[in-house]
């Protein structure tokens, strides 16, 4: 008998290991495939060349977690990406975002004085919210009689103008935001790629403000707002976190698929493996994402029917896709093939919010964007241990293309063609050696995601917060007596944060101490 065996061990499930085996408790992981850290991973899939098959680079991993788990002695480095975007235009125009504040109003300027004044003042609100984020995103979403209390925290550090712009994001479409503070197209399409990325939206979509929102609150090795790449790739998050949960004495089990979380008078019993052997355990807590875990995992288990009916209805239809390979030379945006600022950015085609309203407009009717939009990104520019000399390994996050499990598999050399051909309407010299797409369904797979989804479900407004996986239980707690849940369909949503980890938790703490698990 163990106190806690974890379903999963995806980058918030080796979070909440970590953290209860620190607190003294009996800890195993459960993960299916031979390698820890669900999306949050690296592969080596030609010799020499390892890519990052899911998430890509790093910015949301809560310094918190980072330092209470001793994450950077354990491994973790991570290489700052300045500049942080590149976006060619089809002018032959180029802007660069960079970490530096004066770097970026002074490239800003070229294509508008207004613009670059006002970049200022967007960076300072978003610093402002950041500044809250913590409160946010490192507590259980309160229930609705604590919510003014919450209000008058805004209220305390922040003035009431501003605090209701901010409380705007979590419903404001993200075109109408970019409106207010910018007049070209170029800068809007720099930052507008916040705002859709893993969301099955358009720019104009009521609470993409919030998707926004949720993408700039991050930091590397201090920088507010940056984002990096991780030495060896995402792994070496997940490496480190597995490296912190059994130094705290969690065990870690891989090629151990867990087959059903085993339930006796609405009480968890254990879990048992696809090999049959059963593991009992006082507590479960699935790392999976809710759909998985209450229409698959619980076979035996009584839920009241409106419960499972509220799962099912769960918006979690993937839309993202990605292509890692690597090249033999580096692409040529019109600077050369040497090593420059761009290749060190995340490269973005989207040259403009119009684009990827009808990338969007044409997966709806087609079921995949004729012309999608793109961020490459070449980690190699910055990390040698990814490639070796002469070698660049890269990732390509594309939208949209819908999650369908039958078409996707049809469709995916077309998704790959489409894509490459657009990439060398900028750079002509781009030319992978060796590749992988993955498309929803390839996602599903691989990292056993329902729907392909990269955040489990959809971060729409009524996906948030209070609602977030469903209402009644955003506290990490489900119907089921000692089961809990810590992935990212829980508050506060997708991207490598640790936050539903570190949540989930402090719930359990608090439930074992009041006694409430029994």
């Amino acid at each position: 008998m163990i106190d806690v065996a974890i379903v999963g061990g995806g980058h918030n499930g080796l979070v909440t290991a970590a953290y209860l085996a620190k607190a003294g408790l009996k800890v195993a992981v459960f993960e299916r495939r031979e390698i820890v850290g669900g999306a949050s991973v690296t592969e080596e899939l030609w010799p020499g060349i390892k890519v990052s098959t899911g998430a890509y680079v790093l910015s949301l991993l809560r310094p918190k977690i980072i330092n209470e788990l001793q994450l950077k002695e354990f491994g973790l480095k991570i290489y700052l990406k300045d500049p942080a975007l590149f976006v060619p235009f089809e002018n032959g125009k180029k802007l660069y975002i960079w970490t530096s504040l004066e770097k970026t109003v002074k490239e800003i300027s070229k294509f508008s004085q207004n613009d670059a004044k006002n970049y200022e003042k967007w960076v300072k609100f978003w610093d402002k919210f950041s500044e809250l984020a913590d409160l946010f995103m490192l507590n259980p979403p309160p229930s609705l009689s604590e919510a003014e209390d919450i209000l008058k925290i805004i209220k305390g550090n922040i003035d009431e103008e501003l605090g209701l712009a901010f409380l705007r994001t979590f419903v404001q479409d993200a075109k109408s935001l970019l409106d207010e503070y910018f007049e070209t197209e170029e800068v809007k399409s720099a930052l507008v790629e916040d705002a859709v990325v893993g969301t099955f939206a358009s720019p104009s979509t009521p609470g993409t403000a919030y998707v926004m929102a949720h993408h700039v609150i991050g930091e590397v090795n201090g920088v507010k707002g940056a984002w990096g790449y991780v030495e060896g790739g995402m792994g070496g998050v997940t490496q480190a976190l597995r490296k912190a949960a059994e130094y705290f004495g969690a065990e870690i089990h891989t090629n151990a698929e867990v087959d059903e979380i085993l339930v006796k008078n609405d009480k968890v019993e254990g879990i048992k493996l696809k090999n049959g052997k059963i593991i009992k355990s006082k507590i479960v807590v699935s790392n999976a994402d809710p759909k998985t875990t209450f229409l698959k995992l619980l076979k035996n288990a009584e839920i009241e029917e409106d419960f499972i009916k509220k799962i099912k209805a769960l918006k979690n239809t993937g839309v993202s896709f990605k292509i890692v390979g690597y090249l033999d030379e580096l692409p040529d945006f019109g600077n050369g093939k040497t090593l420059s600022p761009e290749h060190v950015a995340s490269e973005l085609i989207m040259p403009n919010v119009k684009y990827i309203e009808k990338a969007y407009d044409d997966a709806r009717t087609l079921g995949y964007s004729k012309e999608p939009w793109l961020s490459i990104n070449i980690q190699s520019s910055v990390d040698p241990t990814v490639a070796p000399p002469g070698k660049f390994s890269f990732s390509i996050f594309g939208q949209y293309v819908v999650y369908d499990n039958k078409r996707n598999d049809e469709i995916k050399d077309k998704i790959y063609e489409i894509a490459i051909d657009k990439i060398r309407e900028y750079a002509p010299n781009f030319k992978p050696i060796k590749y992988e797409v993955l498309t929803p369904l390839d996602i599903e797979r691989r990292f056993g995601i329902s729907g392909g989804n990269i955040f489990h479900i959809d971060m729409t407004p009524d996906q948030l917060y209070f609602f977030r996986p469903v209402i009644g239980y955003s506290n990490y707690r489900t119907p089921i007596k000692g089961l809990y849940l810590c992935g990212s369909g829980t508050h506060p949503g997708g991207g490598v944060t640790g936050a539903p980890g570190y949540n989930a938790y402090i719930k359990i703490i608090e439930d074992l101490r009041s006694n409430a698990i029994g």
